[in-house]
């Protein structure tokens, strides 16, 4: 879908994380069966829900690190339900069904007060820093990677974890991968 079509690097990334996860275990457990997002967060808070400032902590997230985020509910997205995205100085009308693409961790989004008859809930989709880390473990839980890796392997860990931020940036898609149609 979106993902695949505006971030082609990020989201190969993250279907051969699936795909090696399910190598590892066919039994592993992904909320969607079709996406390549390895978590999902209903937020369920209400009319007034998220109008606070919003965003990932970079280490917990996966450096292919894209976040897709659906609107939902019943309101006027005229009135409210807009998301502001703060770096940016930018607010963006955001209807019930529209889907929007967010960078991980970078971008603090909040959102604007729909009327107190109107409701207005979203579903965000992610993928987490675990499935990257047990991948990188050598398929191994994070304790028992530390039982048995070196000091080194232990650096190299930590380095790749300082990183994210540039990993996600250097996903980000540019104008020659966007696909036809």
């Amino acid at each position: 879908g979106i993902f695949k079509h505006f971030c082609p690097t990020a989201y190969d990334t993250l279907r051969e994380d699936k795909e090696e996860m399910f190598d590892h275990n066919p039994n592993t457990f992904y909320p969607n069966e079709a996406s390549v997002f390895s978590a999902a967060t209903m937020e369920l808070g209400g009319p007034h829900h998220n109008v606070r400032d919003h965003r990932g902590e970079l280490r917990d997230l996966e450096p292919a690190g894209w976040n897709l985020l659906t609107a939902l509910g019943k309101y006027r997205s005229f009135h409210g339900g807009h998301v502001i995205f703060w770096e940016l100085g930018l607010v963006v009308q955001f209807p019930p069904g529209s889907h929007i693409l967010l960078p991980a961790g970078l971008v603090h989004y909040s959102f604007v007060k729909v009327d107190t008859n109107e409701t207005r809930f979203s579903l965000l989709q992610w993928a987490g820093a675990g499935v990257r880390r047990f991948l990188d473990n050598g398929r191994r839980l994070d304790m028992d990677f530390a039982a048995k890796a070196t000091v080194n392997e232990h650096a190299g860990r930590e380095r790749r974890r300082d990183l994210a931020h540039e990993i996600i940036i250097d996903s980000f898609p540019h104008v020659g991968e966007f696909k036809n149609g």
